[in-house]
């Protein structure tokens, strides 16, 4: 290990779920304490012995999808030999955690050093004066999640992956380089970057280091190929004494040690430069070196893109002068059957299917992502509002200890830590502040907006800044004023009436109901000053349970509906797949490659309970499903909801055609049929100008015979983190892929060679089964496993599927280095 390394310490860690009278002691004996890897989500494991994670008489309840918190350690212990005294012994330690869910207390050998009461944003500490060389070094992490702070599943633990780093005493700060471009042309493009320098007097036993030392900053611009495209050099950078530079045990504490910062602005000119945009993400490194005394320190290397954003209510919404309409989804951070863990490739696929389904953009409610997920967003060309809060004063409900018990201590550092992370992301395009702030029609509302916005504009003045409102008219309007851009949640009858009063207002739907989505794009497509559309919502998630089925009412909370635990809202769901109403996103927006597509209405609820037409049903979607399977229909008619954007379709039965309809904008690219249930084939055909261009197919499907198994991936890095999805199919003998919910059957999984498996889940909202079980019931036909590889063991990993009566298969991965 040397200075500007990063050792990968998400390995060997051991956690006690439950307070620990001296939990921090360095003396403490966890022998007994159970061996895990970050990130890690306790919430999403078995309940004790109850084979399940989900407890009906949970605090949260449905709010959380009947899940636990409560109080947990994680310690982990790191060897500083003797020899790396020698290597490391000026250099400066900083300890960064992506996510903690929440109220974390970190310390280290036995010394409170940080931590954080807010469960999404990142935050580091220097605990440079902490370690000791020559022995054991302890890192202990306290956990409350205390309960009624969140409206959906927030997970439990260290979610997101923790770093440590050492830095020379003379480096480049931590979150301290911001890249912009304020001049972009066909000829150059302008780079501004904005650099934070830290000298630091490290006292070390043998030696204390100066500050008084000269300073140059050496900046390389590097294309995708690695080549130096821009240069600049600057000498002689300046530093002033500083004691610290951060609040005691916050993000950014130095606890206690003394040095001196330097600031360098500089402007690098960029020749013929290649834009990012969605469709063609580019993405250049900004390669940085500090030379202190004539030797070369630290090294750093920041990636980023040259783009440039315009809103305005004339033009919409450009990028790089191009206009682009905001095809838009909103999600939780969640990803199902992993809880909150954020592994990378978790992320990283949740990013490649939303942009498969025909979105460009997403809005990240209600708070940061992982930098997985926006790193995934920057080299995909998936668009990003990043938001950070859903409460600030005022409580929502009764969540008495969501982010309003905390916001007047801690908003500052929270925001400056949010922005400050991710402003080098070319995929964040607007900076959100909050949603449906309760106090929003009030004076307070609008001076803590104003106040909120001041200190983003100091740390980033290159974005734009809004909020998620459901507030419109004259009540919401000195509010609403203190931002250019309005995300406004289900208020689409006032855009009219708002550009009206206010003509250079920017807007766009933040929240809107998907079965209204024709309603909505009309808005985008026809009024300049709406620049887009974020469904809520794109991604099923755990929490708010059956909101999606039985709506919501007044009397929720007496009458939701355990086992649900999915909202069951999104119109991916949750392992990734597109419901019926992503595909008719195809027909609206007219991409991708399902132009035409048909879906079978239940003759019967598909699941209980029975929706009750009393109770708001705005988030709930026809009971429609992808399937010709219907024995309990026999002798019945049937609804058949076919989206297309062809002049006119026709439906075929086993050949026997049942008419043509017209389906155009006036049909809002829709139609029904109904026809009479007949098991065999049931055909769709688009016609444009009498011409046959595209079809669908719906098969009846007889007894599961076979198992097939696919995955995205082919080998694995063998590194203890990487992961793959394996979804496994049912199919009859005919090969027509089984769908009837009378045909779910349990799935068995085994895991051998290099790897293992990491859980287990089927989407079905009514599931309170085991994740982490190596078995499971499939749901409408499909059943999805998470397979993870062992650290530093190159192999194979072979995963097998089997199930009672029906032919097993397997899939190998191969691990590498």
């Amino acid at each position: 290990m040397d200075v500007n390394s990063s050792p990968d310490i998400n390995l060997d860690w051991r956690f006690h779920l439950g307070d620990v009278k001296q939990g921090s002691d360095v003396n403490l004996d966890v022998t007994n304490w159970q061996k895990i890897q970050l990130p890690h989500d306790w919430s999403i494991k078995d309940i004790g012995s109850s084979n399940s994670p989900f407890d009906k008489n949970s605090i949260d309840q449905y709010d959380t999808g009947y899940t636990k918190g409560g109080i947990a350690w994680y310690r982990k212990e790191i060897e500083l030999n003797s020899q790396l005294n020698t290597e490391l012994k000026d250099s400066v330690a900083i300890l960064e955690f992506g996510g903690i869910y929440m109220n974390s207390e970190v310390y280290v050998n036995g010394a409170l050093v940080g931590g954080q009461h807010y469960g999404y944003t990142s935050f580091w500490i220097d605990i440079t004066n902490h370690l000791k060389f020559g022995q054991t070094n302890t890192i202990a992490v306290k956990v409350n999640n205390n309960h009624l702070n969140s409206r959906w599943y927030s997970g439990s633990g260290i979610y997101r992956p923790v770093s440590l780093s050492f830095k020379p005493a003379t480096h480049i700060k931590h979150w301290g380089t911001f890249v912009t471009t304020p001049v972009i042309t066909d000829e150059f493009a302008s780079i501004n970057v904005d650099t934070s320098i830290v000298s630091k007097s490290i006292v070390s036993k043998t030696n204390v280091s100066k500050t008084n030392k000269k300073i140059s900053l050496t900046q390389e611009v590097l294309d995708q190929q690695g080549n130096v495209v821009a240069q600049q050099r600057n000498s002689n950078v300046s530093l002033t004494a500083t004691s610290s530079d951060s609040p005691k045990n916050s993000s950014n504490s130095t606890n206690g040690s003394v040095g001196k910062t330097g600031h360098v602005n500089t402007t690098i000119t960029l020749p013929r430069p290649t834009l990012w945009s969605g469709s063609s993400p580019y993405l250049y490194k900004l390669k940085q070196t500090l030379v202190v005394d004539g030797v070369q320190t630290d090294v750093t290397e920041t990636e980023f893109g040259i783009r440039q954003l315009s809103f305005d209510a004339k033009n919409g919404f450009t990028l790089n002068g191009q206009p682009l309409l905001l095809k838009g989804l909103n999600i939780h951070h969640d990803n199902y059957l992993l809880g909150s863990v954020a592994y990378k490739r978790a992320e990283e696929r949740k990013v490649e299917r939303i942009l498969a389904a025909g979105f460009n953009a997403v809005r990240t409610a209600h708070n940061p992502p992982s930098v997985a997920f926006l790193n995934a967003a920057d080299r995909l060309g998936l668009l990003v509002i990043n938001e950070i809060f859903d409460a600030w004063n005022y409580s929502k409900f009764d969540h008495k200890n969501d982010y309003a018990s905390r916001f007047k201590q801690d908003w500052q550092q929270d925001v400056s830590n949010f922005i400050k992370r991710d402003r080098n992301h070319p995929s964040v395009i607007m900076w959100s502040l909050g949603n449906e702030i309760p106090e929003q029609n009030e004076a307070l509302g609008v001076n803590t907006a104003s106040m909120l916005k001041a200190h983003v504009l100091s740390l980033d003045s290159s974005r734009e800044i809004t909020v998620g409102a459901n507030t419109a008219g004259e009540k919401a309007d000195p509010y609403l004023n203190v931002f250019d851009v309005v995300g406004y949640n289900y208020q689409e009858k006032n855009y009219k009436s708002e550009h009206k009063r206010f003509p250079a207002r920017v807007m766009y739907g933040s929240e809107t109901y998907s079965n209204l989505a024709f309603e909505y794009w009309q808005y985008v497509e026809d009024l300049p000053y709406v620049i887009g559309d974020f469904v809520w919502t794109g991604w099923d998630y755990i929490g708010e349970a059956s909101i999606g089925w039985t709506g919501y009412a007044p009397e929720w909370k007496n009458l939701a509906p355990y086992p649900w635990t999915l909202a069951y809202t999104g119109e991916i769901d949750a392992l990734g797949f597109k419901r019926p109403a992503a595909y008719y996103r195809d027909v609206l927006w007219h991409t991708g490659k399902n132009k035409i597509s048909a879906f079978v209405q239940s003759p019967n609820p598909s699941l209980s309970p029975e929706q009750d037409p009393s109770w708001y049903l705005y988030w709930v979607s026809p009971d429609i499903h992808p399937s010709w399977t219907w024995p309990e229909a026999k002798g019945k008619n049937l609804d058949v909801v076919v989206y297309s954007v062809f002049e006119e379709v026709e439906l075929f039965i086993n050949g026997k055609s049942y008419g043509r309809q017209i389906t155009s904008p006036e049909t809002k690219f829709m139609t029904t049929f109904t026809v009479p249930y007949i098991e065999g084939t049931l055909k769709v055909v688009g016609y444009n100008a009498g011409v046959a261009e595209d079809q669908w197919l719906l098969n009846t499907a007889g007894k599961p015979a076979e198992i097939r198994l696919v995955s995205q991936r082919k080998s694995l890095s063998a590194d203890g983190q990487d992961i793959a999805y394996v979804t496994a199919e049912l199919y009859d003998a005919e090969g027509h892929r089984v769908y009837h919910w009378d045909q779910d059957v349990a799935v068995e999984f085994n895991v051998s060679g290099t790897g293992k498996l990491l859980a287990v889940g089927n989407a079905n909202p009514r599931s309170v089964e085991s994740f982490t079980s190596n078995s499971r019931q499939t749901f409408r036909g499909r059943v999805v496993a998470v397979v993870q590889s062992n650290n530093r063991v190159i192999g194979d990993i072979t995963v097998t599927a089997k199930a009672k009566g029906i032919t097993s298969n397997k899939i190998t991965f191969k691990t590498r280095n």
